[in-house]
C-alpha cells in the first residue's frame, strides 16, 4: 500500500470522526477523541480477530465510546446486569447489538443478532458479573444527529462507561 492510499483512508476516517464529534450535543456530552489500535472485530466465521491499525474513537465521558472503523460505526457501553435481566430493549428495535462479558469479552457472548431474547436472558441469569458490555452497530454513514439522540437514549436507559 502506498502512502497516498493510506493517507486517503485515514483522512476519510478522521473526517467522519469530526462529523460525528460535531453532531454530539456539546451541552449534553463531554467528549474527546483519539486514535487507538488493538481493537477487535469479528471475522466471517464469527470469531474475534485483533486489528493493530489505529481507528478514531470518540470517548463520551461516563457513557460510551464511539468507534469509527473502515466500514462501520459502533457504540460500546455497559449496563448493570441485574437491571438488564427484565429489560425489553424495545426502544432499540432496528439497531443491531451484541452483549458480551466485560471480564472475558473475547470468550463470552451473551447476545448476538439472531439469538432469541429468551436465550439472552438465560445466559445473563447464569452470569455473576455486575455489568455487561454492549456494542451497538451502525453503518459508516450513520447520521450524526441520530447518533447524538442515540447517546441521549443510552443515558436515559441507564447505560454507562
Amino acid at each position: 500500500m502506498e502512502k497516498k492510499e493510506l493517507n486517503q483512508i485515514y483522512s476519510r476516517l478522521r473526517a467522519r470522526c469530526m462529523q460525528l464529534m460535531d453532531g454530539l450535543d456539546h451541552r449534553a456530552f463531554e467528549s474527546e477523541w483519539g486514535w487507538y489500535g488493538g481493537h477487535y472485530y469479528k471475522n466471517e466465521e464469527g470469531e474475534y480477530e485483533r486489528a493493530e491499525y489505529p481507528i478514531p474513537v470518540i470517548s463520551v465521558k461516563g457513557l460510551c465510546d464511539v468507534e469509527i472503523s473502515l466500514d462501520q460505526v459502533s457504540v460500546s457501553t455497559k449496563r448493570r446486569r441485574l437491571d438488564t435481566l427484565a429489560y425489553s430493549f424495545e426502544k432499540f428495535q432496528g439497531v443491531p447489538f451484541e452483549c458480551f462479558s466485560i471480564e472475558d469479552y473475547l470468550g463470552q457472548d451473551y447476545y448476538n443478532p439472531g439469538l432469541s431474547m429468551e436465550e439472552f436472558r438465560n445466559r445473563m441469569e447464569k452470569s455473576q458479573e455486575a455489568a455487561l458490555g454492549f456494542s451497538f452497530l451502525f453503518g459508516f454513514d450513520v447520521d450524526a444527529g441520530f447518533l447524538s439522540e442515540f447517546a441521549k437514549l443510552l443515558r436515559r436507559e441507564g447505560f454507562f462507561y
